[in-house]
């Protein structure tokens, strides 16, 4: 019987010192989707430090990353919040999964792959039985592997997004 071939990254959950790597590549995330103005990536670089360094020992966020020889390679995230029960989710609860990367010279080698797995089993272990994401056309091959669809979700922006600079 051939042995398995080992995975060249590891996937572990993200802690306080994975930080500035899970907010450069959440910046390398934004700009890949088109997002070039400076003072606005900034400003969301440095919102983004605050809100990890609050929320991932607060347990409010949880990331997790892909790690190769010491360098994070991909990262993606979740937030599980309530809603009011629906007919399909008696509690809730739904994990919104977010920041999905991964650098580019190590694409299609298994690392978001990996990474979603860990997510969905995460979910599945804590009874969460809703998970949602927004999909890049470049990531809606994989989520739809994993049993994602699209819903009819719409949005406004209230406020427009303000630079501090």
């Amino acid at each position: 019987m051939p042995l398995k071939k080992a995975r060249a990254f590891e996937v572990r959950p993200a802690g306080v010192a994975d930080i500035p790597a899970l907010v450069a590549m959440r910046r390398a995330m934004f700009v890949s989707i088109g997002h070039t103005e400076e003072a606005v990536l900034a400003a969301m670089v440095e919102a983004s430090a605050a809100y990890f360094h609050q929320a991932l020992p607060a347990g409010e966020f949880r990331g997790w990353v892909a790690e190769a020889g010491g360098q994070i390679v991909g990262c993606g995230g979740l937030v599980v919040h309530r809603i009011p029960p629906t007919t399909y989710n008696l509690d809730g609860r739904v994990g919104y999964i977010m920041n999905m990367y991964t650098l580019p010279e190590w694409r299609r080698r298994g690392v978001a792959r990996a990474i979603m797995a860990a997510m969905l089993s995460w979910l599945q272990a804590q009874g969460v039985s809703v998970a949602t994401l927004h999909a890049t056309p470049q990531g809606r091959p994989l989520y739809e592997q994993f049993g994602f669809a699209p819903t009819n979700e719409m949005r406004v922006l209230l406020t427009e997004p303000k630079s501090q600079g």
